[in-house]
């Protein structure tokens, strides 16, 4: 029983990861000529005018997770690796790498089309691009059921606060930045939402109780889902097999009539970045931005919820081995009984809000040679259940004018990870690359899997640049002369 919950305790820790990218290049934050800084604060307007190459001007892929191979496969003194639930892995070994909360976030920023470009003292851009997210939490009391189960006398297990969530839309943004004196800068994004597919499964409450010839599940969750995927009941599909079940999903069917209400019928949203940064004391700049402050208006969406009836599986007390993959078929068949969702609205209008990310900084240029700077940059994400925060202490040089570097390190709810960037922005021609965790790349198996936790953000971009240079160095180097 224990093998099967872990099984699908996996699938669901999988799934996200291979659907969705990470966004934002954080590493980018602090580094000089770094076009996409206006996506993290719209008030940092890039050095030149630009416009992207289709598609290639700004793509990024990632993950973070404070879980990894790791946390599920050790080493053994015969040399073969064991999984955690191998009596050679103690219950201390494997519960000290889980965490209360074990949480894993995906998204994706594609730039589809790109420009900017500046008018006096203001800078303009314009851009389309496709971005998703997915979330998902996990609590440490399933893996410590998993592993422990009935083995220290405990029966009676809470498991709730299980939950994925992910969304998937397109933007097309305006922003608008400008200096205010010559210390502050102000700047903000409008962005028009278009709504692809929406999906918020939450398990509020799940307890499971162990006995020696009886087991039993409650679980008390719901399903929200908008878009032109829609799944009928089992009524509709005509595979129900008692009255009981009639308005259960049945996930092999689609509503394809709903699927093309959702099409030609699009959702759609609106929402805002806000962002100013300030110098003070001739070497440091203070910042601060906030951004996705709006909603969502999702069309053709669908609510169901999990059955009140408590599902029970009585048969341990005549376990036969030799008909061991019957009975734990029959098994998995009754325990997907307790996880059945019954519709209970569809082809309803639902309002949601956008998860909201708060990002502040601070930069210290080097008075023997400003071209150096350090920068410590905290970010927070809100999204509930979903929600995390990272610290982000950067080092960064500009040697010349079209080449930056930096490296930096962070501490977040998914660990420490080190990473860094190279950017090169000559005059008509832009290109960067950067990853904001190195760690996962420094520790692989063979098949180059990370064993530790999957904790990386890759983005690279190729741009074309034109214009006057209004960067912080290009003045200084002009004032010189």
């Amino acid at each position: 029983m224990k093998k099967i919950i872990y099984s699908i305790a996996a699938a669901l820790l999988l799934i996200p990861s291979v659907v969705s990218a990470q966004a934002n290049l954080r590493s980018g934050y602090f580094l000089n000529g770094y076009i996409y800084k206006y996506k993290m604060n719209p008030a940092m307007a890039p050095d030149r005018g630009f416009f992207a190459f289709p598609v290639l001007g700004n793509l990024g892929l990632g993950l973070e997770t404070n879980l990894g191979l790791s946390t599920f496969l050790y080493p053994t003194e015969n040399g073969p690796l064991a999984t955690f639930l191998s009596p050679n892995v103690s219950n201390e070994m494997f519960l000290a790498n889980i965490a209360e909360s074990n949480k894993l976030n995906t998204n994706l920023d594609l730039g589809l089309i790109a420009l900017g470009f500046r008018t006096g003292k203001s800078f303009h851009t314009v851009d389309l691009s496709l971005r998703a997210d997915v979330g998902m939490n996990v609590p440490g009391s399933l893996f410590r059921f998993i592993k422990v189960g009935g083995s220290m006398g405990e029966n009676s297990w809470d498991i709730s606060n299980i939950g994925a969530r992910g969304m998937a839309r397109a933007e097309l943004a305006y922003g608008y930045s400008r200096s205010i004196g010559k210390h502050l800068r102000v700047g903000a994004r409008a962005k028009l939402l278009f709504g692809v597919i929406r999906a918020d499964i939450a398990m509020d409450r799940m307890r499971m109780e162990m006995g020696a010839e009886r087991w039993a599940v409650e679980a008390q969750g719901t399903m929200h889902m908008s878009g032109p995927i829609s799944f009928m009941t089992k009524g509709e599909s005509g595979n129900s097999s008692s009255s009981a079940d009639r308005n259960v999903l049945d996930w092999t069917a689609i509503d394809t009539d709903r699927a093309m209400e959702a099409i030609s019928s699009p959702s759609m949203g609106f929402a805002f970045d806000f962002g100013a940064t300030y110098d003070f004391l001739k070497y440091f700049t203070a910042s601060f931005s906030i951004l996705d402050l709006g909603a969502m208006t999702w069309k053709n969406s669908m609510s169901a919820v999990t059955p009140e009836t408590a599902w029970h599986f009585e048969g341990f007390e005549s376990l036969d081995t030799d008909n061991m993959e019957e009975q734990i078929a029959n098994m998995t068949e009754e325990l997907g009984n307790a996880f059945n969702f019954e519709r209970t609205e569809s082809g309803i209008t639902q309002t949601t809000s956008l998860a909201a990310t708060i990002n502040a900084g601070i930069e210290a240029r080097m008075p023997f040679y400003e071209r150096l700077s350090f920068g410590l940059l905290y970010t927070q994400r809100i999204e509930g259940e979903y929600s995390w925060s990272e610290a982000r202490l950067a080092a960064s040089v500009a040697p010349v004018n079209w080449f930056s570097i930096t490296t930096n390190y962070a501490f977040s709810h998914f660990g420490h990870s080190w990473g860094g960037a190279i950017n090169i922005h000559l005059p008509g021609f832009g290109v960067f690359v950067g990853l904001d965790s190195f760690a996962p790349l420094l520790n692989v198996t063979p098949q180059y899997i990370p064993i530790d936790a999957l904790n990386t953000n890759l983005a690279l971009g190729i741009n074309f640049n034109f214009g006057k240079n209004h960067g912080r160095y290009a003045k200084k180097d002009k004032a010189d002369k």
